[in-house]
């Protein structure tokens, strides 16, 4: 068993076909199907089934999938981390972010950043904390920017920046509170959230709880879009944070208030055991720069 074997296999399990694969691959079909066969008869098991015209992946396959997609991804890092150094950092860098940062950020962090490392790919991803921190465990993230992190030691966590967080009313549902509200008032309030268990969910929960509080959520969802629209329809009221609320306010549509005595923090989180290549510590200076851009506006804190 190789590693080229290994990258054949792995292209196939992704789009269930080998004739897909080998085009991908740039290699003859009969080519990725003798590997296949050669890991096949080394395992001693089945890996491929055919269904229809495409494949699937037998629960032997599925297991090997999974470890090697991993094992893939490391070698990728130890040669681009080796081939990097001391030269112009090139590759693929995916990094995360939740939404209500990331749709803010990213553009502007994007073009400051192929500017400074123009062989880098970025992959920007915009997700929920639980989902960004499963990527940055499975290896199909570097790093990420998320609020509410668990506490996992195979997470490195760095706090990078703290904002308000935000009651936001749509114009035809507005409570005419003026620009901050209490906590009492939003616990008096239908919300629209995340579902649990989701990091932020949770966060806004406790950080009411602590006040003595409890949150009424209405619906849910975990789309920040579906909520919007939710939203807009008079079905309650959002509980975002400033850098979204900053977003919506250039709708004149909307309307926020700060909460009085709620805040989160922002994380910068990467996998403790994989090493910080080139590529990510540029990204990591630039987002500190827009962090401070962003601070200085007044939206971060």
């Amino acid at each position: 068993m190789d590693l080229q074997q290994l990258r054949y296999f792995v292209s196939v399990a992704e789009v269930e076909n080998i004739s897909l694969a080998a085009h991908n691959l740039r290699v003859a079909q009969s080519a990725v199907s003798r590997q296949i066969r050669l890991l096949e008869d080394e395992l001693g098991v089945v890996l491929l089934q055919r269904a229809g015209r495409g494949i699937r992946l037998t629960d032997s396959g599925e297991r090997l999938r999974h470890r090697a997609s991993d094992l893939i991804r490391q070698a990728d890092d130890i040669r681009n981390d080796i081939r990097n150094r001391g030269t112009t950092p090139s590759g693929i860098l995916r990094v995360g972010a939740n939404a209500s940062l990331g749709d803010l950020v990213f553009p502007s962090l994007a073009k400051s950043y192929t500017t400074a490392y123009p062989r880098v790919r970025l992959h920007l991803v915009t997700d929920m904390t639980m989902h960004i921190q499963d990527s940055m465990r499975k290896g199909t993230l570097d790093c990420g920017i998320v609020a509410f992190p668990d506490r996992d030691p195979s997470l490195t966590v760095q706090q990078v920046a703290s904002e308000a967080i935000h009651l936001i009313s749509h114009r035809k549902n507005d409570l005419d509170w003026g620009p901050v509200c209490t906590v009492k008032q939003l616990a008096s309030v239908p919300l629209l959230l995340p579902g649990l268990p989701h990091r932020e969910r949770l966060g806004y929960e406790r950080l009411a709880a602590a006040k003595g509080y409890t949150l009424e959520c209405r619906m849910e969802a975990d789309s920040l879009t579906i909520l919007h629209d939710l939203a807009r329809l008079g079905l309650g009221h959002l509980l975002l944070p400033a850098t979204a609320a900053f977003k919506l306010r250039k709708d004149g549509d909307w309307t926020s208030r700060a909460v009085s005595g709620f805040q989160l923090e922002r994380f910068l989180i990467w996998h403790a055991e994989r090493p910080i290549t080139e590529a990510m510590n540029g990204f990591m200076k630039i987002l500190t720069t827009e962090l401070a851009g962003l601070t200085k506006q007044g939206i971060l804190k």
